[in-house]
């Protein structure tokens, strides 16, 4: 089987990686993870994540945190990583020759680098798309608030437009800026989310083309 997963993802109730790697070991199937520095996010996560990092060890990258993550968990045989410079490729190497698994206390490093991630204020969408069933626009509500959160937790504008083009605009739906402002979607939004302000903040975040 071959899988998403990396720490930022472990538990987001969208990828669901956790979840996913439970059933893998569930049937005992060898693994081969893919993403595990999240399309290269993890080797530039959020400065509260990299405080946590090199606080532990001071002279490892991010990036080798994310790929020793992925490498430690039980059953994988093989970990994928995207490379575009021949550092990224040195870096990688090195982190993997005498990689033996983790400690405890890196295990516990990690804890605290995704509890920093949780407690950035993100938008709590489950892609449950009740509102875009409501729309009059046909917005991909769901699409465009994984993009917005993706571009607060990284401040990736590169990677974040990336993701609104592959969930909204490949996906035949509009954009934020086609929003009238209705409010049918908040009525019937189980977590009860203010959709109208959120696409707002997303106008602004990703201006329409043109």
């Amino acid at each position: 089987m071959q899988l998403q997963i990396n720490y930022a993802d472990w538990e987001d109730a969208i990828i669901q990686s956790r979840a996913c790697y439970e059933v893998v070991r569930k049937h005992n199937k060898p693994l081969i993870i893919m993403e595990p520095v999240k399309g290269g996010l993890l080797a530039t996560p959020p400065p509260q994540v990299v405080e946590i990092l090199k606080a532990a060890e001071p002279e490892s990258t991010p990036a080798s945190w994310a790929l020793r993550f992925a490498a430690n968990l039980p059953g994988v045989m093989m970990v994928l990583s995207g490379m575009s410079s021949l550092e990224q490729m040195e870096d990688n190497l090195a982190t993997m020759k005498k990689f033996q698994g983790f400690d405890d206390a890196q295990n516990a490093v990690i804890l605290q680098a995704q509890a920093a991630l949780a407690n950035i204020p993100l938008i709590p969408c489950t892609s449950c798309n009740y509102c875009s069933k409501v729309c009059p626009k046909d917005i991909g509500i769901a699409g465009t608030f994984e993009a917005l959160n993706m571009f607060k937790l990284f401040q990736n504008l590169h990677n974040a437009q990336r993701k609104l083009t592959w969930r909204v605009d490949a996906q035949g739906h509009k954009r934020a800026n086609d929003c009238v402002q209705c409010g049918k979607c908040e009525q019937v939004c189980p977590q009860h989310i203010p959709i109208r302000k959120h696409l707002q903040e997303a106008v602004k975040a990703f201006p329409p083309k043109g």
